[in-house]
Order: structure tokens, then C-alpha cells, then sequence
């Protein structure tokens, strides 16, 4: 049974959706998402983790941030909802924008991660400046001239691969409908500035780094980069598949997500 509460972090209520018994398996979502990303995983999965999936500030059931925020930001709130929730050490699991806010948690608190899944994203701040700006100018214009549903409706398509289980184009539009245009705008900025090219040489936990075959958002070659500058991590592709892989085929996400984390212990590493 999948439990929702909120909880206050840092004078921003911040809601979660919350399942099963086990290791704790921690979901981040995409810019266009929320926690119901995460619906299969959240069903999927609760028989072997303790599976929390966050809506980031400015998202879903939490509060729009304060102000510009920076991905530092979101990963304090991050790490005060694992406080709130007595979660020491956990799996990290991220997709797209919430795989760069991944690798930013990492740089603050490397000592709460026993590991990192990337899930469809890149590696933050490897992508050429004009890249990263233009995405940003396209995703504000989007925001200026259509209302959430109207960006979800020109967006989703794009998200899914071809042949892709209308479910998953119907879970996709409907959840980027949801989005705060207030929240996403500063989810936006925060991805633009995030660098985290210091960080990624510098991970000593095991790591994988999934995507889809058909992703467009984040092409094959980007992840493999991604992959490359991470030391001994592992690399999986999800055939048929778009940016929504979790969404598109859960039951081969599911698995490789169990394959991954049986036996990788929460302590923390010798030494």
C-alpha cells in the first residue's frame, strides 16, 4: 500500500509518496514530473525496498520554493526529508532533471548514498553552453505563451518511443499538466547553472546509468558520456523504449533496478 504525507523541511512543506518494507529506494523525478512518475516503481518494487518518491519543491503536493533556488537548495530539502523520515543511507535513484539533482546530492552528502542510479539524464554542466541556454530560453517561452496542459500535450509525444503503450503517453501528458509553472521555471534555471563535472570522477559508489534506446531528450551518446566519467559504472539500455523508460516498460525498469541493488549494503564504505 503506497502511503502520502507531507512533511515541513526548511520552511517549505515538501509532499512524498512512501511504500513497502527494505533498504530504502529513493525516487527522484524528472522536470516535467512529480512523484506519480513513479507509480510502477512505487507498486513494483515495494516488496523488497522501503520506496519513497519526493515531489520536489515547486511540484505536486510541495510548496513552491521561496525565491531562486539553485540545485544546492533542492538537495538541503532532499536531505532534510531523508532526516524527517529517519533514513540514513539510501539507494539513489533519479531521472533526467532529478539525475542532475542526484549527482548534486552526491557533492553535499556522499556519506547518505550507498548508490546512484541515472536514469535517462547527463552528466550536469557537459553539455555545450549554447545547448544548455537554448533548452532553458525554449522551456521559459513554453511557459509564456502555453498553459501546463498545453505543453504537456505538444511535449509528451516526445518523451515516449515509438510503439510505446498508450498508458504511457496518457501517464505522461497528464502528469506534466500538473506542473507549477512557478516551480518549473526555477527547476529550469537550477538545471541550466548545475555543473557537476568536479563530482562525477570523484563517485565511489556503485553506479548505474539506464536509458532508453529512443530517448531524444537525452540521446544514447550523452549517456554513455555520462557513464564514461563516472569510475566502474555500469551501463544498461532499455530497448524500445523513449525518455519515460520507467513509465514505457516498468517490468524490465523493475528488474534491472533489483538485478543492480542485490547485495549492495547501506553501511557506509571501510575507511
Amino acid at each position: 500500500m503506497t502511503a502520502s504525507a507531507r512533511v515541513e523541511v526548511g520552511g517549505v512543506r515538501i509532499a512524498y509518496r512512501r511504500a513497502g518494507q527494505g533498504p530504502p529506494l529513493v525516487l527522484l523525478h524528472g522536470i516535467g514530473g512529480n512523484a506519480v512518475q513513479w507509480v510502477h516503481q512505487l507498486d513494483g518494487l515495494a516488496d523488497a525496498f522501503t520506496v519513497v518518491a519526493w515531489d520536489a519543491p515547486g511540484y505536486g503536493g510541495s510548496d513552491d520554493p521561496p525565491g531562486d533556488w539553485s540545485m544546492a537548495d533542492y538537495a538541503d530539502r532532499l536531505v532534510g526529508l531523508l532526516d524527517a523520515l529517519d533514513l540514513e543511507r539510501v539507494h539513489l535513484l533519479g531521472q533526467s532533471w532529478g539525475g542532475v539533482l542526484a549527482q548534486e546530492f552526491y557533492r553535499a552528502h556522499a556519506g547518505r548514498v550507498a548508490s546512484l542510479l541515472l536514469v535517462n539524464t547527463f552528466g550536469a554542466g557537459m553539455q555545450p553552453e549554447a545547448e544548455r541556454q537554448a533548452s532553458l530560453q525554449a522551456r521559459l517561452r513554453a511557459l509564456e505563451t502555453m498553459t501546463p496542459a498545453e505543453m504537456a500535450a505538444r511535449r509528451a509525444p516526445l518523451l515516449v518511443a515509438p510503439g510505446a503503450p498508450a498508458s504511457a503517453l496518457t501517464e505522461g501528458e497528464a502528469m506534466m499538466a500538473e506542473i507549477h509553472p512557478a516551480g518549473y521555471r526555477l527547476a529550469a534555471i537550477a538545471l541550466a547553472e548545475a555543473d557537476a563535472r568536479d563530482v562525477l570522477p570523484r563517485i565511489a559508489v556503485p553506479t548505474l546509468v539506464i536509458v532508453g534506446d529512443h530517448d531524444t531528450v537525452v540521446p544514447l551518446v550523452a549517456s554513455e558520456a555520462l557513464r564514461d566519467a563516472i569510475p566502474g559504472a555500469g551501463f544498461a539500455v532499455i530497448e524500445g523504449t523513449g525518455h519515460l523508460s520507467s513509465q514505457e516498460r516498468p517490468g524490465a525498469f523493475n528488474a534491472i533496478v533489483r538485478d543492480f541493488l542485490r547485495g549492495i549494503s547501506l553501511a557506509p564504505a571501510a575507511g
